[in-house]
């Protein structure tokens, strides 16, 4: 069977990209952005250059459909475990305050 794998000159683009994308969230903390822009930008950003690394420097590009798979449900779980926990801190003021407690 012949093995996949991805070329040395596309590893360099890649890391030319990071680079890129590095110069750009430090050029972005720089600009007047009103409310929570920056945040979003910079989480933008970072996906991006996470995404990177998960596809090309993790190899998993290149590998089998259950390592997609795996990823995938990682990535489900981690989300919902945000949106919990966000839900939590969020929603914190909304009760009442109990007298006795």
């Amino acid at each position: 069977m012949a093995q996949r794998t991805i070329a040395p000159s596309t590893y360099v683009i890649v890391c030319a990209l990071l680079i890129v994308l590095t110069v750009f969230t430090v050029a972005v903390s720089f600009f007047h952005v009103p409310g929570v822009w920056h945040i979003v930008f910079g989480l933008i950003i970072a996906v991006c250059k996470a995404s990177l690394v998960v596809l090309f420097f993790m190899h998993v590009l290149i590998s089998p459909r259950l390592t997609w798979i795996v990823i995938v449900v990682a990535c489900f779980w981690v989300g919902l475990l945000f949106l919990l926990t966000l839900n939590d801190y969020f929603s914190r003021g909304m009760v009442p305050v109990m007298p006795g407690h």
